[in-house]
């Protein structure tokens, strides 16, 4: 038995290392070979890969990204070359990455909390590599009850990262062990959407916890949101998806009407399925707009006093939404889940068809009095990132159809009223996770979530 287990560790770290130093796109090549491995067997071998990854990432002190090719995207109205850099050690430990940065830094945290930086004055030039450098965090404290057990683990427990006033801004979606929900009056085990706060320093974070919506969901799903950006008077922006309770089995039953838990996207009681505003520095918070499913993008102009955000829709419905001089006091309400441009999934199979009582679904939100998207994809785009680049509207999409305009960079004309036009879109083949605009040295940083790799767009 001894030699069977020490003989099985052998094969898995020899087989780790060997992808992980022979194989360009890792996630490609697990794609590739996981039909032949049973489902359970799969979960086990990637969580597996995913922890000695990230072991042998928090011994280095810099991860290095290497220029793999270039190319170029060209259009009447976005002509930018394109710099593929790539370190294969990403694609185990996500694949996920966000960005952020400040006058000096980029920064990026990849989904299981390791956090990087690279010099802004290093990132001119026809560069050969970009070294990012590790910086040390507790974030692991807070990630526990993932490491001990768990099957999600592996796929993002970091939802988004920013920097505001000398302070990193770290989402997380948090498990907690025998938690007791209030609402069905047992210990469970429980998820909750968190923000976590520590000073900036490029040697050793430590992060504290900052906001946390006491709100126990019983299932891990993406449909969690989890999205930061900035915003106006001390403020940030704060994304919550409505965990996928119209369309996930573990809430959805024939015999429970209310499977939609009375649409808390709909009901201010509830913090599902909003955009929060919180303020800094006493952590106060507001709903400034709601029926949301699931907002990841978001992006704020100050000078128009604008949101741009994009949301998942259901099966179709992906949606760009704007919300015009947004506070409490102007709140907005997007219409999910009584009215969607997308299905529900499995439609129209006459078995889900009671999903339809609860959460309609309407093809019409003005109609119902609703805010209208001002774009939606049908089919779903898998849509993203949002962010502005001078007048041109950038849109991230992930999915795996590139015939519908999944992994694609999507491009709008935006003009002073924020009305988009002229739409293209740029096939590049990868899941595109995450788009960062650094303005001071004019360059547009996408992160590919599909091999691990980072754009420099110039």
């Amino acid at each position: 038995m001894k030699k069977f287990f020490f003989t099985s560790l052998i094969i898995i770290f020899s087989a780790f290392f060997f992808v992980k130093y022979h194989v360009t796109n890792n996630t490609e090549f697990f794609s590739t070979y996981k039909n032949f491995i049973p489902y359970e067997k799969r979960i086990i071998l990637r969580a597996l890969l995913v922890k000695i990854n990230s072991l042998s990432i928090f011994k280095k002190d810099d991860l290095i990204f290497k220029r793999i090719k270039k190319t170029s995207l060209t259009s009447n109205n976005f002509n930018k070359k394109l710099t593929f850099y790539n370190n294969p050690t990403l694609s185990f430990s996500g694949p996920r990455a966000y960005f952020a940065s400040d006058n000096e830094n980029l920064y990026l945290v990849t989904g299981t909390g390791v956090l990087l930086n690279a010099r802004l004055d290093s990132l001119n030039g026809n560069l050969d590599s970009i070294n990012f450098k590790t910086i040390e965090t507790n974030i692991d404290d807070y990630l526990a009850e993932y490491k001990k057990n768990s099957d999600v683990f592996f796929t993002s427990t970091i939802k988004g990262v920013l920097i505001k006033n000398d302070k990193i801004f770290i989402s997380i979606i948090q498990k907690f062990k025998n938690k007791y929900n209030y609402i069905t009056k047992k210990s469970e085990e429980c998820f909750k959407h968190a923000i976590l706060q520590g000073n900036m320093s490029l040697d050793k974070i430590i992060l504290d916890s900052f906001f946390v919506i006491d709100e126990c969901r019983k299932s891990y799903n993406d449909y969690v949101g989890g999205t930061l950006a900035d915003f106006k008077d001390n403020k940030i922006l704060y994304t919550v998806g409505d965990f996928g309770v119209c369309e996930r089995q573990a809430y959805i039953s024939k015999n429970n009407t209310e499977y939609c838990e009375q649409n808390n996207s709909q009901i201010m009681k509830s913090a599902l399925g909003k955009i929060f505003e919180i303020d800094i520095e006493n952590k106060s918070s507001n709903i400034i707009s709601l029926g949301h499913d699931n907002p990841q993008g978001l992006y704020y102009n100050k000078i128009n006093d604008i949101i741009i955000s994009t949301e998942h829709g259901p099966m179709g419905g992906d949606e760009i939404n704007i919300n015009r001089f947004p506070s409490k006091n102007n709140l907005k309400n997007y219409g999910y889940p009584i009215s969607s441009y997308g299905e529900h999934y499995g439609f129209p199979d006459p078995s889900i068809l009671f999903k339809y009582k609860n959460a309609p679904l309407y093809k019409s939100h003005k109609k119902y009095g609703f805010v209208e998207p001002v774009e939606y994809f049908l089919p779903s785009i898998g849509i993203s990132a949002v962010n502005v680049y001078k007048n041109i509207l950038l849109v991230a999409s992930l999915g795996n159809d590139i015939d519908e305009g999944d992994l694609s960079l999507h491009t709008y004309d935006i003009n002073k009223k924020f009305e988009l036009s002229n739409h293209n879109i740029f096939p590049l083949n990868q899941r595109i996770r995450d788009i960062h605009v650094v303005n001071s040295i004019n360059k547009i940083f996408l992160y590919l979530e599909t091999n691990g790799s980072i754009v420099i767009l110039e």
